[in-house]
Order: C-alpha cells, then sequence, then structure tokens
C-alpha cells in the first residue's frame, strides 16, 4: 500500500497584500487535505501574524527573515529537525535561499513553483537582472535542476521560459493549473457592505483594477485610456484598489494630471468580503499588465460572473478568447482604450452573455477541483 503524501509548502509570507498566491495556496491545500493529503505550510511570516484564521490547516509563521535574500536560520534548522515528518515537499517562489536550504536539506524531493518570477518582463530591470543573472548561474539553476520539477500553471508561462533572460534548459517543467473555490456569498449583505465603504460609487457603472501596484501591472495604460474615454463619457468610474507604496502614489498624481482624479477611487487593500462585494459590483475587472503570470484577481472575477478586459500579457489571455468571456488587448494605450469602449457599447443582452461565458470560462478552467486534480495525481504518483 501507497504511504500517505504528506507534503510541506515553503513560502516566504502568506500576508495577502503580497498578492494572489497566498489565497490559492491556502484553497488548494485544503482541497489536496480533502483527497487524503497531509499539508503543512510554513512561512517566514512573524510568529504573532494571523493571515489564515482557520484552524484546518497547520501553519508554522518561523519569523521573518534576516537578508534581503531570505535566509532564515530558523527556518533552516526547523527544516532540518522536521523533514522526516514529510515526503514532499514545494517551495513557492525563487531568488531566495530557500530553495538553496531545499537542495541542501532535502536532496531530489521537493517540487518549486516559479509564481511568474521569471517572465521575460523583467529583463527591463536592467540592474535587478544583472543581479539575477549572477545568482542564477551560481546557485539557483543548480538548485531547480535538483528538483522534482519546476511547476508552471499555464503553458503559456511554459513557452514564454524560452524568451526569459535566463537559461532554463536542463530543468525539469511540469504545468498544473491553478484555481480557485468558487466564493459563498450573501448578496445583500456584499452590497451592504460595498455601499458603507463607497458611498459615492452607488449607481455608478465602473471598472475594478484589483492588485499591488507595481510598474509590470501598466496602470498608466490604464488610467491614459480612462482619460480618452471620460472625453466622450463622464458617467463611467475606475475603483483602484491595492497596497498603498511609492508607485500607487505617482499614479495617484498621474490622475491628477491627466484631469480624471474626479472619475477615480482609490482604495487600500480590499479584504475578504469586500474585495467579493467590489467584484461584484463592477462592470468588470481591468488589468493592462505587461507581464502577468497568472492573475488571481482575473479568476475572481470570473468566478463571479464578471467579464475582464486584459492584455495579451496576461498569460490567462488565450482562455478568455476562447470562451469570449472578456477583451483582450495589446499593452498600448490605444488598444486597450478600444476594448473598454467596445465593452462599454456593448448592449445589456451581450453584456449578460459575457457575464455567463465568463462563469463557465471559471467553471471549466479554473474552479479549484479541476484545476487541482492534475496536482494530487502529481503528488501520489510520486
Amino acid at each position: 500500500m501507497r504511504d500517505t503524501v504528506k507534503l510541506l509548502r515553503i513560502i516566504s509570507t502568506l500576508n495577502p497584500k503580497y498578492g494572489g498566491p497566498s489565497s490559492a495556496i491556502i484553497d488548494n491545500s485544503l482541497y489536496l487535505k480533502s483527497k487524503g493529503i497531509k499539508v503543512d505550510i510554513i512561512t517566514n511570516d512573524p510568529k504573532s501574524s494571523n493571515f489564515y484564521k482557520d484552524n484546518k490547516l497547520k501553519v508554522i509563521n518561523i519569523g521573518s527573515k534576516y537578508l534581503p535574500i531570505s535566509f532564515n536560520p530558523f527556518l533552516f534548522f526547523w527544516i532540518l529537525k522536521n523533514k522526516g515528518k514529510y515526503n514532499n515537499f514545494v517551495i513557492h517562489g525563487i531568488w531566495e535561499l530557500n530553495t538553496l536550504i531545499a537542495k541542501l536539506l532535502l536532496k531530489k524531493n521537493y517540487y518549486v513553483f516559479t509564481h511568474g518570477q521569471l517572465d521575460p518582463y523583467f529583463k527591463s530591470e536592467k540592474i535587478n537582472i544583472l543581479k539575477k543573472k549572477i545568482y542564477w548561474f551560481f546557485i539557483e539553476k543548480k538548485n531547480l535542476i535538483n528538483s522534482k520539477s519546476l511547476l508552471l500553471t499555464s503553458d503559456n508561462e511554459k513557452k514564454l521560459l524560452n524568451k526569459t533572460f535566463v537559461n532554463t534548459d536542463g530543468i525539469k517543467k511540469t504545468v498544473v493549473e491553478y484555481g480557485i473555490k468558487k466564493p459563498k456569498f450573501d448578496k445583500k449583505k456584499l452590497e451592504k457592505k460595498f455601499l458603507l465603504k463607497f458611498k459615492f460609487l452607488k449607481n455608478k457603472k465602473f471598472f475594478l483594477f484589483l492588485g499591488r501596484f507595481h510598474k509590470k501591472k501598466g496602470c498608466e495604460i490604464l488610467l491614459n485610456s480612462m482619460e480618452k474615454i471620460l472625453r466622450n463619457n463622464k458617467k463611467i468610474y475606475l475603483l483602484m484598489a491595492g497596497p498603498s507604496n511609492q508607485y500607487k502614489t505617482h499614479l495617484i498624481k498621474l490622475s491628477k494630471e491627466l484631469k480624471i482624479n474626479k472619475n477615480i477611487v482609490w482604495s487600500d487593500f480590499l479584504e475578504e468580503d469586500l474585495k467579493w462585494a467590489s467584484i461584484k459590483k463592477c462592470e468588470a475587472m481591468v488589468l493592462s499588465s505587461h507581464g502577468e503570470n497568472f492573475g488571481i484577481s482575473i479568476i475572481e472575477s470570473l468566478s463571479m460572473s464578471r467579464p475582464v478586459l486584459i492584455t495579451n500579457k496576461v498569460n490567462t489571455a488565450s482562455y478568455i478568447k476562447k470562451t469570449k468571456s472578456g477583451f483582450v488587448s495589446n499593452n498600448t494605450i490605444n488598444s486597450f482604450y478600444k476594448i473598454l469602449n467596445h465593452f462599454l457599447r456593448l448592449k445589456n443582452k451581450s453584456k449578460e452573455k459575457m457575464q455567463k461565458n465568463a462563469f463557465n470560462c471559471y467553471s471549466k478552467y479554473f474552479n479549484l477541483i479541476n484545476s487541482s486534480n492534475k496536482f494530487v495525481s502529481l503528488l501520489k504518483k510520486n
């Protein structure tokens, strides 16, 4: 009889403010557990943190990292002491010493999820790329060659490795889809929460941007496209939600320079209920990215029957085109403006059809069960 799979997932943080993977990892882990796989998660988060509030999974917060390259001596010694309790390991993220720890302590018994950190977009970051190329040559590539496999979330991400800034020859690569569970919600309660937070948007039509503010997200394209839209349509608004940082400050300044700030609502990170409420109330999710590995906010939008308006640099764009659950543009202002304008000109019947298509796209390609089964099979086979 095959031994029970005992999996340890190693990730720097489960703080949802740093992006979508944290919530998807929790959903995926709970599903793995329902399939008889024992799953624990260890993070570099402070011991007092409580990003995962349920008790269905064991989350070990080992304490903050000590160096910019994420070496945590407590993590090293914890794995050294406890590695015998597990027979499978998944490292989430690269460019950190977690993968070196895995190579030193776990032999060839670990997988590595890149979460888009080898995206060709990063070629534009000249100084960082030089550092990464050096680190890749001396350390990281050997860590990944030593792994069971590099785990990728789409065929497109796998194809893009041929255009990335490092040579990935000799590294085994496996595509395992990513998905989320269907949200459960009380529609009236969600609406009430939304209106308490965003009174200004009551009875107004708006697009929604949801995520980290980073140059990679191409928000200048979005704001400039909105400026073109607002020349002829003053009745559409944009809700921009995500944690504050320097780039967000730059974007707020840009919206004022473009004289569109009256139609932009800025918000900090949205907690679960408020996030789902905002998705449910919006006309469409927008993402004018220069490079996007997966885009959890896109999948969340589809799961709420909301169309998505994205660039072809988002790795899920092929699914959106195939299912007609939104529009896809190039990552330029004129091209993105055209899909915003096209969407706004749709008749109600066409929008309703697109909403149904959006949910069908989620159900077929990104629901938790379908997307997780390949990963379950992979773990049980090995």
